[in-house]
């Protein structure tokens, strides 16, 4: 069975493979990374790993855990959401997208949940539904903001919320895949601009300027 969750304080030592599992898989991938280049970079035995963990799967739920804990605490953080408007979190959150890569002059590393998607989805099963649920967890609380501001801006839209927030998050993973691949976070910004485009074709024209001149500013 595959460690999905953490119950109370996770030791230091655990916390240490699965760190080291998320920085070098998030490097390598799965396949290319073992378990003793985990345990040699978290500085742990490797009868340390199989008390903590029973297998290098077991280690990669963990480490797609903790990833997506990371991600959710830092977007929890995002300035854009202390934004009364729905609408300006809405268009703060694709600011931030643009920004959390490393910006135009660096190179996103990626994201561990697209990673281990594309590398192990027609081999390790559960692993696979591990990552279904976190992008749809993704999607979900973008889905929450849209709703809101669709009822309070476009409440005759036809547009569904769900719908608009899982093409956000099939955009984000392909362009941070096309990012990686042209060594250029420039696509990554250049399709988060046209998804923003959309977005303000969905809403209220007359608020198209403000919008995207507030959530810039506050990201």
């Amino acid at each position: 069975m595959l460690n999905r969750s953490q119950s109370g304080p996770v030791p230091e030592t655990k916390r240490k493979l699965i760190d080291a599992g998320v920085s070098l898989m998030r490097q390598r991938g799965f396949n290319a990374t073992t378990v003793d280049d985990i345990c040699s970079e978290a500085g742990v035995t490797k009868g340390g790993f199989f008390h903590y963990f029973k297998s290098k799967d077991d280690l990669a739920a963990a480490a797609v855990v903790r990833f997506h804990e990371l991600k959710a605490a830092e977007l929890a953080q995002a300035p854009f959401h202390r934004l009364a408007d729905p609408l300006d979190r809405v268009f703060g959150r694709v600011e931030f997208a643009k920004q959390s890569g490393g910006g135009t002059k660096g190179v996103t590393r990626g994201c561990l949940i697209g990673m281990f998607a594309q590398e192990l989805s027609f081999t390790h099963a559960p692993l696979r539904t591990i990552c279904q649920d976190k992008f749809a967890a993704i999607a979900k609380d973008f889905e929450m903001d849209l709703a809101e501001a669709k009822a309070l801006h476009a409440p005759g839209a036809t547009f569904d919320p769900s719908s608009v927030a899982a093409l956000y998050v099939s955009i984000v993973q392909g362009s941070l895949m096309l990012a990686k691949a042209s060594e250029s976070n420039r696509v990554l910004f250049e399709n988060l601009e046209q998804f923003r485009s959309y977005l303000q074709s969905l809403f209220s024209p007359g608020r198209k300027g403000k919008v995207s001149a507030r959530a810039t500013a506050t990201v």
